[in-house]
């Protein structure tokens, strides 16, 4: 199995390197123990102090005081055919890391899909692999070492009817395929009509729109 390295670097002053060195243990414990067995990927994550310090091949994870998103607390996308990913700074960085980390091994590039059936269940759409957005918040997160990391759905996610006996997402917060909680989203591309939509469950019930 390939190994993806990733590299964790801090451009805030709000983290210092003793607290960002343990996050990065935890971060690698998820990776290894808990999103590889499920998504056969396999990664490092290890520390560097500065951007020109990363070795050539290594995907970096940048922690800032802002970035250009406001609608976003981090991202991950391919620059240069180089994924990276910019997360801005909070009390619960460490959860967008580990949010970021997960998508970034499981769809480097941003544009894996994987087909099934509607929300509606009307027709079979392709759906965009981000394997953090349905379970994103924080209430659905879970502790390693001290550290906040984020829920992550599997690959039966997908399937088309429910089990009571089926693990949705690796903390079992999703108990049925396609399920979008609380302040999560999911996104799909329709054949039929040939347009992205999102379901999103920001308010007080999903709503379901699409994307111009």
């Amino acid at each position: 199995m390939f190994i993806h390295q990733i590299a964790l670097v801090c451009q805030s002053k709000k983290v210092k390197m003793s607290e960002l060195t343990k996050a990065s243990a935890a971060l690698q414990k998820q990776a290894t123990k808990d999103l590889s067995p499920i998504w056969d990927v396999k990664a490092t994550v290890d520390v560097f102090e500065n951007i020109k310090d990363i070795p050539l091949g290594y995907w970096p994870v940048i922690i800032m005081d802002q970035i250009d998103d406001p609608d976003a607390a981090g991202y991950h996308d391919d620059k240069n055919h180089q994924p990276y990913a910019l997360v801005e700074y909070s009390r619960s960085w460490t959860l967008t890391c580990s949010h970021e980390i997960c998508e970034m091994l499981v769809d480097p590039y941003g544009n894996r899909m994987k087909s099934g059936l509607s929300p509606n269940g009307k027709e079979r759409v392709h759906y965009l692999v981000e394997v953090c957005d349905p379970c994103e918040d924080s209430k659905y997160a879970y502790f390693i070492n001290g550290f906040l990391v984020s829920d992550f759905y599997t690959p039966e996610y997908f399937d088309g009817g429910g089990s009571n006996t089926t693990k949705y997402s690796f903390t079992g917060a999703l108990k049925q395929p396609r399920q979008v909680l609380k302040n999560g989203y999911l996104s799909w591309y329709s054949p039929k009509d040939k347009q992205w939509h999102q379901q999103t469950y920001f308010g007080s019930k999903p709503v379901t729109r699409v994307l111009k």
